[in-house]
């Protein structure tokens, strides 16, 4: 019943763009009371085991500077979150144009070998992960 009702919500324009207004306006109100969530323990497994941050580190306190509009420290925290505020609003309004790059994109990586897939994707993740260490000059560099 519930994902019947959700699947209709997200098939509508209004319901994704509704749904994406929701969580900005929840993470915006989380991030004000809790100082950017600055206020809290460390929650990534990887940094909890290792004491080394992930890629996604900063992630969530980067969302919350960008719903109180503070761009420039969302940066510094992760600017994996511009990209992921990006494809959220791309898929909220449908941008058309965007999502036809993005399905041509994909159909070229997916034409590509497993082991070629594998390579690239490990090469992007090695590079977000090797700018992570940097931003928290964690000293590996």
């Amino acid at each position: 019943m519930i994902s019947s009702f959700v699947s209709r919500v997200i098939a509508t324009r209004v319901g994704r763009v509704a749904l994406v207004a929701i969580a900005w306006l929840l993470t915006r109100a989380a991030s004000i009371r809790t100082s950017g969530f600055e206020d809290g323990p460390v929650l990534c497994p990887w940094r909890l085991l290792t004491g080394y941050p992930c890629p996604g580190c900063g992630g969530i306190r980067a969302m919350g500077a960008i719903s109180t509009g503070q761009f420039e420290q969302a940066w510094l925290l992760n600017p994996v979150a511009f990209l992921v505020s990006g494809v959220a609003l791309v898929w909220a309004f449908r941008i058309t144009p965007l999502i036809k790059l993005s399905d041509k994109a994909s159909s070229l990586f997916r034409s590509q070998s497993i082991s070629f897939q594998i390579m690239i994707l490990s090469l992007a993740y090695a590079l977000v992960w090797i700018a992570a260490i940097a931003r928290f000059n964690s000293g590996i560099l």
